[in-house]
């Protein structure tokens, strides 16, 4: 159990980098993880791969908004329960964007010590003002699975869509997500995969909503079977 005295840290503060290297890694072996953007000239913001899994891991978490305990009616795992809050077009006439940027803390969602970074403030905004889309994302119809490795590839999928539950700070069921040793070990036995795929063996990861996208579950099988790259 972890003491009492851990400081406090949000999910925004570990979008950039929470990777820690093994013992004997070399430098260049330390993972720098980026979650922004898609790796292409696509500038328009994706529901599912941008904006769906901010909403997941920050709002619809047990005895908050998922679907199972849909506090104040309110559950935020798809795009059409996300659209109850949201006037496309108008971040002003959007109860999404209004409780996001909320400056009574007894009010603003998420709920303190848990917050949002401006980037992901910003990029529910865009989202919002660009019409509020369910479009199509671009890796949809395009998966790049060649030299897939923990530090470009699998990193940003683990720390958009499971660090908040399994990083440093408490982590869930003792599972540190920001360790490669731990992850290599998750992904060996089995776990991970099932995990992600949720598979009824074992708790399904992120616990509510859908599973994370084709591309990105690819993405990780392949790191499993071509060594841990």
């Amino acid at each position: 159990m972890l003491a009492l005295a851990v400081s406090v840290i949000s999910c925004a503060d570990l979008i950039d980098g929470p990777f820690h290297r093994r013992d004997h890694d070399d430098d260049h072996d330390t993972i720098h993880t980026d979650t922004t953007g898609n790796g292409n000239n696509d500038s328009t913001v994706c529901f599912s791969r941008d904006v769906l899994p901010i909403l997941i891991t920050n709002c619809a978490m047990a005895k908050c908004h998922d679907e199972a305990s849909h506090k104040d009616g309110v559950v935020l795992t798809s795009y059409t329960s996300a659209m109850h809050l949201v006037t496309p077009g108008s971040t002003s006439k959007s109860k999404l964007y209004e409780v996001i940027t909320e400056t009574d803390p007894e009010d603003v969602m998420p709920p303190l010590p848990r917050t949002l970074s401006k980037e992901q403030i910003n990029l529910i905004a865009r989202w919002i003002r660009e019409g509020a889309h369910d479009g199509t994302c671009t890796e949809d119809s395009l998966c790049d699975t060649t030299n897939i490795t923990l530090d470009s590839d699998v990193g940003p999928i683990l720390a958009k869509w499971c660090i908040c539950c399994h990083g440093p700070v408490d982590p869930g069921a003792g599972i540190n997500l920001t360790i490669r040793s731990v992850v290599e070990a998750e992904s060996r036995s089995g776990r991970l995969m099932r995990s992600i795929t949720h598979d009824p063996s074992v708790a399904r990861m992120p616990p509510s909503g859908p599973k994370l996208d084709d591309c990105s579950i690819k993405k990780i099988e392949v790191w499993i079977q071509q060594g841990f790259r």
